[in-house]
């Protein structure tokens, strides 16, 4: 089988042979633009005036544009009878911006996995014991069904519990772990957190076997720092892999680098706060172009996270990588700094911390309200003192118990967006519609 002959490649080969398959696929920025608009009704549109060939005049395409677009304008004409699937947004910016899915499409989560380390260890794991849980959330989400098919592909025996649900309660979801044992899980931190507190205080016997079993946590769909994923390992005795992904594709590879490298279907690119274009490194506002799938055209499509592109120096070969800061409409200016989700919790979970929070900017301080989920941590004074040093303002730390800011035996209802708050009087924040 080609994929059993290609895993048993070595990863720096494979990550050739797969580089070069995809760009056998992929279209050029141009090409993909004259795609899109010879065969969808909503670029044949938005293109008209425009040449294709010059694809930097194109327009950027931003979710408050998608708000009205009808889901079959955005449907290539040549694969409507290919597409199996459609997903959408949570549209906590504006409307959901949709996106269907022929079965190769959906599967291209298969190809995280035949360029990551990380899988190949999985693989390895699951040859003892196969249970796994997946975590992550169903519906109009493709994440659930993504990481379900993704853990297949690895060989485990999935249990895809999904979240979100009255029938697939917290409770119930860690009761499913103690009777597994799993050896990977799949879910956002703050649900894994929960299901494992809950573990701990209802299914006390089962908490030896399932540390013991448990090797790896894959999380998404919530920005998780590279503080807080080091802190989860270390309390887990576990691999953390954290993917930065979207509804609208799987644009990064976690690496075994502890860097997020951008794929090769992919053209990024970046923005100031005025969308002007910075080029292809440098922190900004993300917009990229899918250059393999075709069924949805995304061009140019302004995902709007605040980042950082950079070269990189992975042993393994990638060139490109990316830090996700937050939601760009979030953004904080502190002093000469763009501070977001990132940021905060870079400079909180150094500390051995690792549950959720709250972060609040005033005037004339800063207000953080943590959960403590183990006993071993840095003291509130010298969080303050490391706060007020880093972003220059006065700052007042408060530890409250786990669960006081998101429930954890409730289903949760919506993603903690709104982690970090500017209640100043000059605030550019822009608070999403949908918490």
């Amino acid at each position: 089988m080609l994929i059993d002959r290609l895993l048993a490649v070595p990863l720096p080969l494979r990550k050739g042979i797969v580089a070069a398959l995809i760009r056998a696929r992929a279209l050029s920025p141009e090409d993909m633009a004259a795609f899109a608009r010879s065969q969808t009704s909503f670029y044949a549109s938005f293109y008209e005036g425009f040449d294709t060939d010059d694809f930097t005049s194109l327009p950027i395409l931003s979710k408050t544009l998608v708000r009205d677009v009808p889901p079959y304008d955005l449907l290539a004409t040549s694969h409507r009878d290919r597409v199996v699937y459609y997903a959408e947004t949570t549209g906590s910016t504006g409307s959901p911006t949709p996106a269907f899915y022929t079965r190769g499409e959906f599967r291209s989560a298969r190809v995280l996995g035949l360029l990551s380390a990380h899988f190949q260890e999985l693989r390895g794991l699951l040859t003892t014991h196969r249970a796994c849980v997946n975590g992550m959330a169903y519906g109009l989400t493709i994440a659930g069904m993504s990481f379900g098919d993704l853990l297949e592909f690895a060989g485990g025996l999935t249990a895809n519990v999904g979240s979100r649900s009255t029938l697939a309660t917290p409770t119930r979801i860690a009761r499913v772990i103690a009777r597994l044992a799993p050896v990977a899980v799949a879910a956002t931190p703050i649900d894994f957190l929960s299901w494992m507190r809950i573990l701990e205080e209802d299914h006390p016997e089962r908490v030896d076997r399932v540390h013991a079993s448990l090797k790896m946590l894959l999380s998404s769909a919530e920005l998780c720092a590279r503080s807080r994923v080091a802190r989860i390992e270390e309390h887990f005795g576990l691999r953390h892999v954290d993917v930065y992904a979207c509804v609208e594709g799987f644009f990064t590879l976690a690496c075994t680098c502890g860097e997020k490298h951008v794929l090769p279907a992919y053209h990024t690119e970046l923005f100031d706060a005025d969308l002007k274009p910075i080029g292809p490194f440098g922190t900004g506002r993300l917009a990229f172009t899918n250059l393999v799938k075709r069924s949805t055209p995304m061009l140019r499509y302004l995902l709007d996270d605040w980042v950082t592109i950079r070269r990189s120096s992975c042993p393994l070969g990638f060139g490109t990588s990316v830090v996700p800061h937050g939601r760009y409409e979030l953004n904080v200016s502190l002093g000469d700094e763009q501070v977001n989700v990132e940021q905060i919790e870079d400079a909180l979970f150094s500390h051995g911390l690792f549950g959720d929070y709250r972060a609040v900017v005033f005037d004339d301080h800063m207000e953080l309200q943590v959960e403590r989920y183990a006993p071993r941590h840095d003291s509130e004074a010298r969080i303050s003192e490391h706060f007020r040093a880093r972003f220059g303002l006065p700052a007042q730390v408060t530890f409250v118990p786990f669960g006081t800011i998101t429930p954890y035996r409730e289903p949760r209802q919506s993603k903690p967006i709104l982690k970090l708050e500017d209640r100043r009087s000059g605030s550019s924040q822009e608070t999403p519609e949908f918490l």
